[in-house]
């Protein structure tokens, strides 16, 4: 870890106990609100083997789609993706894409969340592609500033899944201001490609890491880790697409 020395802390997260790094890996939106169907289709709800919503994802191309690395950390586990935001018709289910392959980023730490993404090749069974963005890609790892909006398909305050898109406005914070904030052995490393955002109550928390973060078009970030869940001066922390977009292209050939 460069250096670091993790401390496990013990915190309240959503109204249970857990360590620091069980409550990073459980994010959803707070101080969100509903997106309606039909838009940002390609923000899906990312499925275990049991059908369960465990994070969120981004479909890129017909064939990839991008998550947290932590969301995926049984190769051997049977995933999919659910395109839960796609407006149904009566009788119709929500389309759905098979996990062909999981390539976690060489460089992914467990235990700082450094690096922390992975590129989910996938099935879409599905033919109309038409909604899927080819441009949401960023083109370079700086100049992100302004507003950004996250995404998720996470648990609300009533403890339920949320069938329904979720999004709430955050803002683009200095990683020298998160560590301030965060402290020393909770902030992302200079070297780690994460990024910081805050936006005061809103944040994501419980069943959204690996959803987007979403910044004039374009996919700046994913949902990694946090303290909490919109707590007060603690900002979330996101892994950069942008810092990862070489690694991402020579894998996926989009440009």
């Amino acid at each position: 870890m460069s250096g670091k020395t993790f401390i496990v802390v013990i915190i309240t997260c959503i109204g249970f106990t857990w360590s620091v790094a069980e409550c990073a890996r459980m994010k959803r939106v707070v101080g969100g609100y509903d997106v309606p169907c039909g838009s940002y289709q390609y923000i899906t709800s990312l499925r275990n083997s049991m059908l369960e919503q465990i994070c969120g994802s981004t479909i890129i191309s017909p064939h990839f789609a991008l998550t947290a690395a932590h969301c995926v950390h049984d190769h051997t586990a049977q995933y999919s993706l659910s395109l839960n935001n796609y407006c149904l018709v009566p009788d119709d289910s929500y389309p759905q894409a098979q996990v062909l392959d999981i390539i976690t980023h060489p460089q992914y730490d467990k235990v700082s969340n450094a690096h922390d993404i992975s590129i989910l090749r996938i099935d879409l069974n599905f033919s109309d592609v038409s909604w899927i963005n080819d441009a949401i890609l960023p083109t370079s790892s700086f100049g992100i500033t302004g507003e950004c909006s996250i995404y998720g398909y996470g648990y609300r305050d009533d403890k339920q899944i949320s069938d329904t898109l979720v999004a709430a406005n955050v803002g683009i914070m200095s990683l020298d201001r998160c560590a301030t904030l965060l402290g020393p052995y909770v902030a992302p490393s200079h070297d780690s490609g994460m990024i910081c955002a805050f936006g005061g109550k809103s944040d994501g928390c419980q069943g959204d890491s690996g959803g987007p973060l979403i910044c004039d078009g374009k996919l700046q970030g994913l949902s990694s880790y946090g303290v909490d869940c919109g707590l007060a001066g603690a900002p979330g922390v996101y892994v950069s697409t942008g810092a990862h977009l070489q690694w991402i292209r020579n894998i996926t050939n989009l440009h």
